[in-house]
């Protein structure tokens, strides 16, 4: 464990012949290439906290506080405690030059490949975190807090350091909980916007104005959690396997996890798995869903990257397919690998959009449809649908969008379709 005053004092000695810009290294030059050096490297989760106190006490160029912010991030436990405070250091550095303060805050998201609006979130992060400091109350399970719980905290805006200071005095009771169950333990005490509408819709058509799980900001695409939630609900057994497999950002799992707030009397006891080309997660395990899984699952779930939307999103041969036929010869492959991987009796749930181009001109596609043949003709049979609200008339910038549909006389795709399908048993 090394301590801000060691990570200073025990700075190794440079030849003289080390120079930076044609001048000798300075002391404080030395300190921050030492601290930054084992920051970067360092293992120990003590060792961690420590170097990144010393950041925060010694350091004062703002790109190297970045860097070292982002850096950060990646680790668990204490990633997104120390970027949220990180930032908010930074955003004290600038106010020194306020003239320039906007432009130089631009350029250090750029270098670290960061949206400002991102960078502003966990600056109110940071600040909130400073508050609980204030107060006097430990930090010592936020610090250990992940990402979730100061998302939760910066979307109460003015009362953010409230929110942290409450999760502070629940986390020192049971430091086990989960950043749902704080919130919900927030939102009981404080009230909460929309925080008891019903997560289990009544009928085949489900909206989620507010989502109650959002996607990760690390990953550029998630459906809403109640989708799981519902689809699990009133499609999945209470025991037995279950598979998201095309798992993305592992939605699947937080939602699962958090069954307590949807499952009211069911009282899932299920064993789930996670697959994906490309696993971002360590929960996750690396599949081509084009192949069967190496398990046989009594209910899996597939949201499959959308044709004609998601080329700029992921890498897949299903997201960059050239044209819709190819597309559907890949989607053919991934249904007929998981028909076969299906337990008798077990369903399917695929969600898919239509596909309707931005020209006049284009073709439309009944994607949903075109997958329903291509099961059907797998040998499932289907048993239900349901149809989701994308909210895209409401998105940032939707006007112009909504008007041009209008005048085209062309319908902008507004809607999921969730198919489930059952393989009979044999």
């Amino acid at each position: 464990m090394i301590s801000k005053k060691k990570a200073i004092d025990e700075l190794p000695v440079l030849e003289e012949a080390s120079k930076i810009n044609n001048g000798y290294i300075s002391k404080s030059q030395r300190a921050t290439k030492h601290i930054l050096n084992h920051f970067y490297s360092t293992v120990d989760n003590s060792e961690f906290y420590d170097l990144a106190e010393a950041i925060l006490t010694e350091i004062e160029d703002p790109k190297d506080i970045v860097r070292a912010a982002e850096a950060a991030s990646k680790r668990q436990p204490g990633g997104a405690f120390y970027r949220a405070k990180l930032w908010a250091k930074i955003s004290y550095l600038l106010e020194s030059n306020k003239k320039e303060a906007n432009s130089e805050f631009r350029a250090l998201c750029q270098l670290v490949d960061l949206h400002p609006n991102q960078a502003k979130g966990y600056i109110n992060q940071g600040k909130a975190i400073e508050i609980v400091e204030n107060s006097g109350i430990t930090t010592n399970h936020l610090r250990e807090a992940p990402l979730t719980l100061f998302q939760y905290a910066q979307r109460q805006k003015e009362k953010a350091g409230e929110y942290l200071i409450e999760a502070a005095k629940i986390l020192e009771q049971d430091s086990s909980l989960s950043p749902t169950k704080i919130h919900q333990k927030w939102c009981q005490k404080n009230g909460g916007i929309k925080a008891n509408l019903d997560i289990i819709k009544p009928s085949d058509w489900w909206a989620f104005g507010h989502p109650k799980w959002r996607k990760d900001e690390d990953f550029p695409g998630s459906i809403p959690g109640e989708i799981y939630a519902n689809a699990l609900y009133y499609f999945s057994p209470k025991t037995g396997i279950a598979v998201d497999a095309m798992a993305g950002s592992g939605m699947f799992k937080r939602v699962y996890d958090d069954r307590e707030r949807w499952q009211k009397d069911s009282n899932f006891d299920l064993s789930i798995y996670l697959f994906d080309l490309n696993p971002c997660r360590d929960f996750i395990q690396k599949h081509d869903a084009r192949k069967p899984l190496p398990i046989k699952a009594d209910w899996i779930f597939i949201d499959p990257p959308y044709f004609g939307q998601s080329n700029h999103l992921f890498s897949g041969d299903l997201a960059t397919a050239r044209d819709y036929t190819e597309y559907l010869e890949l989607l053919k492959e991934v249904i007929l690998a998981l028909t076969d991987s299906l337990l008798p009796n077990g369903k399917l749930c695929i969600f898919l959009p239509k596909w309707s181009g931005l020209k006049p001109e284009d073709p439309n596609y009944d994607v949903p449809a075109d997958a329903y043949s291509i099961a059907i003709n797998a040998g499932l049979h289907w048993i239900d649908a349901a149809f989701v609200s994308r909210a895209r008339q409401q998105e940032p910038g939707s006007a112009m969008k909504n008007n041009v549909a209008k005048r085209d006389r062309r319908m902008r795709s507004d809607t999921c379709v969730l198919n489930i399908f059952e393989k009979l048993g044999v």
